[in-house]
């Protein structure tokens, strides 16, 4: 299950529901709501917020958001859903005007989600971050425009990176040079191994803000 870039697993214990878009919004932010009890849900917090379900939470899942070019010069064979459409084009207003935006990764149940600034993003392509004991690797890809989240963990050691150039970065201890978009390791040391993905969502600032008043926005 999608929603806005974020992408859901749709089991709640032995049930399985249905989503919807419910019409409203919360703080800036879609509210879905469940078919089969009616139950509103933050799509943010992937929280019944109201409903016979209040409380219950879905797992988040990793995800990515980039243009249909690029996912097939990745996926060749790949296939799409294709919806009817309400509008005849997607405006990148993200892209074209980054500053209200940052790229989020929730944490869990604790409601704290880091989060860094897209403008900054896009400008370094590579975020090194630490938000309650947990270290999180947050990419940019210029092609695709494309943000990713991952767990910089190698053997044992948190690793940190910096940018190598063309959707490049490499780790700083060893050199080994990686795919910034996939995670997985193309020379060096590490060559073959791959960082765990991280969920992550791009979001309004305000939005984020207001359901993760704790968290800290690198900028």
């Amino acid at each position: 299950m999608c929603f806005n870039g974020i992408v859901y697993a749709r089991v709640e214990g032995e049930r399985e529901l249905t989503f919807q878009v419910s019409g409203m919004l919360w703080q800036r932010s879609l509210v879905m709501k469940d078919l089969e009890t009616g139950s509103l849900w933050s799509h943010l917090l992937g929280e019944a917020m109201r409903g016979e379900l209040k409380g219950t939470r879905l797992e988040m899942l990793p995800a990515a958001m980039t243009t249909w070019k690029e996912w097939r010069q990745r996926h060749p064979k790949t296939t799409v859903l294709a919806m009817s459409r309400t509008a005849r084009e997607f405006d990148a207003e993200i892209w074209n005007h980054p500053g209200p935006f940052v790229f989020g990764v929730p944490l869990g149940a604790g409601r704290d989600g880091p989060a860094v600034s897209i403008e900054k993003l896009m400008s370094v392509h590579v975020m090194n971050l630490q938000a309650g004991g947990n270290p999180i690797l947050v990419t940019f890809a210029d092609a695709g425009n494309r943000a990713q989240a991952f767990d910089p963990s190698l053997d044992g050691e948190v690793a940190r990176f910096e940018t190598a150039g063309q959707g490049r970065m490499k780790d700083t201890r060893t050199g080994s040079l990686w795919d910034a978009v996939t995670g997985v390791c193309l020379h060096g040391v590490h060559k073959g191994k791959k960082l765990a993905p991280r969920p992550g969502t791009i979001s309004y600032r305000k939005a984020w803000r207001a359901f993760f008043p704790k968290a800290e926005v690198a900028e």
